[in-house]
């Protein structure tokens, strides 16, 4: 209860500052015709959801080597993205680097042998890719932050649920919170943004965390899961933009969540809860299917996927855009 309460006030107090001198220290997202806001709005407000993980991994003990990286990934991504614009090849560098040693000690605990670390290279790729996908999907008022704290909620109780060390129940529960703290600034109308300080964070968060937690692929494949909707998202926008001979690293608003609410006109509020929603849904389907198997699992995510492909394709044809 103790961390529940520190996180989630953590959360406000980092929102609040920066809502507050966010100006001063130059940290403003100014509205560009790819953002979905008009008004300049301060960022950096992940800041207090990096001091509840900080302040909580100190408590519970948690091993360096997991919340470590993610201070230095997180402060960085300010430094790099939000105050001042590092190219992307740069911030890259960074997030390999803390993912490659987040896997490194990982391993080492687990006292893996040399070819381990080959095996594992495509962790890394998934630890990055996420970091990145959840940065990406943070384009609209409330969508990360609910997405953070449904996905340490469906953590913290998958966690509880199998048994695992209480320290990452609270640990997870804690993350989730510190969300729902960032929340109250940024819903249903924003007064301070995340800031690639906290989408970067909460996306490397997640994936570190997972993987740390699984103890095999059934358990990794349930926990993946509860990110569901942004994986989606981004992967079939990243076809249409492949489709399209677009740039992959340049700024759009061709996610589906950004065409639901620019081109069909529907709250940010009420698309960030729709994607909370399905997160939800995916989320216990797949704690629920975990003992029918591996492929059960991904059955089930296929037939998840499929379903958002559809409604995708049918959004895009409904709502068509163009961008000068």
């Amino acid at each position: 209860m103790f961390i529940v309460l520190l996180s989630f006030l953590s959360g406000v107090t980092g929102s609040w500052i920066i809502m507050k001198y966010g100006a001063a220290i130059g940290a403003i997202d100014r509205p560009s015709k790819r953002s979905s806001h008009q008004n300049n709005i301060p960022k950096g407000g992940g800041f207090g959801i990096l001091a509840a993980l900080v302040f909580s991994s100190l408590i519970l003990k948690i091993p360096v080597f997991i919340w470590i990286p993610a201070l230095v990934i997180s402060l960085a991504s300010f430094w790099g993205a939000d105050k001042y614009i590092l190219p992307v090849s740069q911030r890259l560098l960074i997030h390999f680097g803390c993912g490659l040693i987040f896997l490194v000690f990982f391993l080492n605990a687990k006292q893996a042998v040399a070819v381990d670390y080959v095996v594992w290279l495509p962790v890394l790729v998934f630890i990055v890719g996420t970091a990145n996908f959840y940065n990406f999907m943070d384009g609209i008022d409330g969508i990360a932050g609910i997405a953070g704290f449904v996905a340490f909620l469906l953590v913290s109780f998958h966690a509880q649920l199998s048994g695992m060390d209480q320290a990452y129940v609270s640990l997870g529960l804690g993350m989730a919170f510190s969300c729902l703290g960032f929340l109250c600034f940024n819903i249903p109308r924003a007064k301070v943004f995340l800031g690639d300080v906290g989408s970067i964070l909460l996306g490397f968060v997640f994936a570190s965390l997972i993987v740390f937690l699984s103890r095999d692929l059934a358990d990794f494949m349930v926990m993946a899961g509860f990110l569901a909707p942004f994986y989606f998202d981004e992967l079939f926008t990243m076809v249409v933009r492949i489709k399209n001979k677009d740039s992959l690293i340049e700024p759009h608003r061709k996610h589906i969540y950004q065409v639901l609410v620019n081109e069909a006109g529907i709250g940010h509020w009420k698309v960030s809860l729709g994607y909370g929603m399905m997160q939800l849904i995916i989320g216990f389907s797949a704690i629920f299917a975990q003992p029918e198997g591996v492929f059960h699992l991904f059955g089930m995510y296929v037939f998840y996927g499929l379903m958002f492909a559809v409604f995708s394709i049918i959004i895009r044809k409904r709502y068509s855009w163009s961008e000068n």
